[in-house]
């Protein structure tokens, strides 16, 4: 056969995208692997009408770069679970927020991404004595039918979801995992490619669809104001999901100071992260804004001077003088512009705070602390301060000298290194809240601790999940999603623990309602409130009360299992069902006022 090489490497293709289901514990189904070989056909055919010395050559280019897409999609999707997208070229510069931690995403077999590429390399050693008579006219041919093959396999099922009117060719903007099981690897990348360049030249203005659902939503906001503007003080703890809180090892604490706390401030156990791929910086936007965060990258580097209802400009609004707290980079995830454009008034960053031991990324807690507080006693009363801090830190490293515990029963070292910051951090907040009291500063503030995410370290089947048994559905969830909160409000007696559903978008509402100030557009719910919050997530999974829906992302929008939180089992889908369009909805509403600007638009 004359073009066996052709061949040879279709197979080399098919095989990989087996194996990248395979390494993801992604579905591959027979009609994914169709669409996605369709994809390949159209995209490899014209190489056909190039003689067969060069094209065994660039048959191994394509080999190579399609390795290095895969295994890019691979990593990326362990850590976030997702795929890569062109989108996030404005966040590429910070990616190394992940810094080492992406080495665990790493395994060596992995690397039998490229093995087909040496055994392409061989194939072509072999051939290469061997004469080709095939004619141009013969091979123009082939390749027309090849290709024609591959648009006809690819254009059928698409035909029939825009025939049915699926929601995510129409606007169903939940989750690039969605778009790649309805057009394949291939046509998930192409598509992706096309959307960024039209993003390029497209004028953000909402449709009439969005601007009705946007003006709906913001005519249902119902604001209860109680409050007499105390001092706000709002920490953001890094990396530190609800499972630690109580849990002990070999006998010992995790976070005993944080176990207290439950006794002097009200305690949120059902309390979740709705972050995304931005991660540290989703946190701090849905915080601030009571938005979701995008379904691809950061709104701090793709969309940061769109307009906001922002918790800082309310408060600023309302007297109060702001300011943020991150010892890094001021410019790390474009904090700088953001925090100014979102009603900060002072920011300090890395240069005001002392040079004393780094655990991680920056100065160590304790001192990052100590150090905060100094800057919080020059502000004017009444106050809103942020605190990032950062010493858990994903890759999770710390001296020696502070690793507490005695570990028994975990072999993992960055899973070792994990409890190790969190008990570090633990300790780290006695020191800031002892300050506090010290200072005057406690007892009439509103003081707020929260997680801004998990540990990345809580897959299915790895050591962390398996030692706490989280081997359910629902344990999962509760193990990914649920990070602790803590809030005081002024002059509170005694601690209590909450029972509220909720999520980080929840919170802005009730630092207002606490604050008496009104707030603007935010899709949140006070926590203080009786409401039962729909704690949405960007892939369109949700909580309300006991019930948890996991979405289908292979399946039309809206198709998914529906669970009890409390007894883990599946259940009708019908207790479900009545939220999934809300879900839906909020999500659009929150991605049209970040992307079309649409509070700016409609105010005009």
């Amino acid at each position: 056969m004359k073009t066996i090489d052709y061949w040879v490497y279709l197979a080399f293709s098919a095989f990989k995208l087996f194996l990248f289901s395979l390494y993801t514990d992604t579905p591959f189904s027979f009609g994914f692997f169709l669409i996605s070989f369709s994809s390949a056909l159209i995209l490899s055919s014209w190489t056909l009408l190039i003689d067969a010395r060069k094209r065994r050559w660039i048959l191994l280019s394509l080999l190579a770069l399609h390795s290095i897409l895969l295994i890019s999609d691979v990593w990326y999707y362990r850590y976030f679970g997702d795929l890569l997208s062109v989108q996030l070229i404005p966040s590429m510069t910070q990616m190394n927020d992940v810094g080492g931690g992406f080495l665990s995403l790493i395994r060596w077999t992995d690397f039998f991404f490229f093995a087909d590429f040496l055994l392409f390399l061989a194939f072509i050693f072999v051939l290469r004595k061997r004469r080709t008579t095939t004619t141009q006219t013969t091979n123009g041919k082939l390749a027309a039918a090849i290709a024609a093959s591959g648009v006809l396999i690819f254009a059928a099922p698409l035909l029939t979801s825009i025939a049915k009117g699926e929601r995510w060719l129409t606007g169903d903007a939940t989750s690039n995992m969605r778009e790649y099981y309805e057009l394949g690897f291939w046509g998930y990348h192409g598509y992706d490619f096309g959307k960024g360049v039209v993003s390029i030249f497209r004028e953000p203005e909402p449709s009439e669809q969005d601007e009705a659902l946007l003006l709906e939503a913001a005519a249902e906001l119902n604001t209860k104001n109680s409050g007499e503007q105390p001092n706000i003080i709002l920490v953001q703890l890094e990396s530190l999901q609800s499972s630690v809180i109580g849990q002990e090892i070999g006998g010992e604490e995790v976070t005993p100071y944080l176990n207290q706390l439950e006794e002097e401030m009200l305690y949120f156990p059902s309390f979740h992260h709705q972050t995304h791929e931005g991660r540290t910086s989703d946190a701090e936007f849905v915080i601030n804004t009571s938005l979701h965060p995008l379904r691809t990258g950061s709104v701090y580097t793709r969309f940061p001077d769109s307009t906001f209802a922002p918790l800082p400009e309310a408060l600023r609004k309302g007297g109060y003088d702001t300011a943020a707290m991150h010892a890094y980079e001021a410019s790390f995830w474009n904090r700088n512009t953001v925090y100014e454009h979102i009603g900060f008034s002072r920011f300090f960053s890395e240069k005001d705070y002392p040079d004393t031991e780094k655990i991680g990324m920056a100065i160590n807690d304790e001192d990052f602390f100590r150090t905060s507080v100094e800057h919080i006693q020059k502000l004017e009363e009444p106050y809103y301060a942020f605190m990032i801090a950062l010493s858990s830190h994903i890759p999770f490293t710390i001296p020696e000298d502070k690793k507490e515990l005695a570990m028994p029963g975990y072999e993992d070292e960055l899973v070792q290194n994990y409890y190790h910051t969190v008990h570090y951090v633990d300790g780290a907040v006695e020191v800031l809240v002892d300050e506090l009291k010290q200072q005057d500063m406690w007892d009439d503030s509103l003081v707020i601790f929260y997680g801004d995410h998990d540990s990345g370290l809580t897959e299915q089947g790895r050591e962390m999940a398996s030692n706490l048994d989280a081997n359910g559905v629902t344990e999962q969830f509760e193990l990914f999603r649920q990070v602790p909160l803590w809030i005081k409000p002024p002059n509170l007696t005694e601690g209590e623990t909450v029972e509220t559903v909720g999520g980080q978008i929840d919170l802005a509402p009730t630092i207002l309602e606490l604050a008496g100030i009104d707030q603007g557009f935010m899709l949140g719910t006070s926590l203080l409130s009786d409401t039962e919050r729909l704690v949405v997530f960007r892939d369109g999974s949700f909580r309300k009360g006991d019930v948890y829906f996991k979405p289908d992302l292979t399946s039309t929008s809206g198709s998914g299992e529906c669970y009890s939180i409390d007894s883990g089992e599946k259940i009708n889908g019908a207790d479900c069902e009545p939220y999934i369009e809300d879900a839906l909805d909020q999500l659009r509403i929150s991605d049209t006022v970040i992307e079309d600007n649409a509070l700016d638009y409609i105010e005009q």
